[in-house]
């Protein structure tokens, strides 16, 4: 085989393993999408902790995922800000995208909800979140 041969042959191998399929067929993997989905007005559906259902302590409580990140949580006269967002607090994950950061304090549960959240499913009316630390058993949903 000749040295033209040899470097077409070189040239060619390396353009197609350095070829990469990208799939824009999903436009919900995008975070401007899951960020319009997640604006809005939200009630507590349901909150696993460590195996053990504490749906009840959201109960009455309203939270509002406003522009400019602002996250407010409202129960009776108490209200509770914080922020959220899509993406990672941590830069060095891949999956980003996937994941609702809240930020917020002011009592216990407000508290357990800091976290950030792998989103499992996000439609119009639902938000179903997992503990991005598996073995912590939490769960947390948000329905319209």
């Amino acid at each position: 085989m000749n040295t033209i041969a040899k470097l077409f042959l070189i040239t060619m191998t390396i353009s197609l393993v350095s070829c990469s399929k990208s799939n824009d067929d999903n436009p919900s993997s995008n975070s401007n999408n899951k960020t319009g989905q997640v604006s809005g007005n939200w009630t507590v559906t349901y909150y696993l902790d460590s195996g053990k259902d504490e749906t009840s302590d959201y109960s009455g409580y309203s939270f509002s995922f406003n522009s400019g990140d602002v996250l407010q949580a409202l129960n009776g006269s108490n209200t509770f800000t914080g922020t959220w967002t899509i993406g990672n607090s941590s830069s060095d994950d891949d999956s980003s995208s996937n994941k609702l950061v809240i930020n917020i304090t002011g009592n216990k549960e407000m508290d357990h909800l800091q976290d950030d959240w792998l989103i499992v499913k996000l439609t119009d009316t639902e938000i179903w979140l997992r503990d991005d630390n598996l073995n912590s058993g939490e769960e947390l949903h948000f329905g319209k």
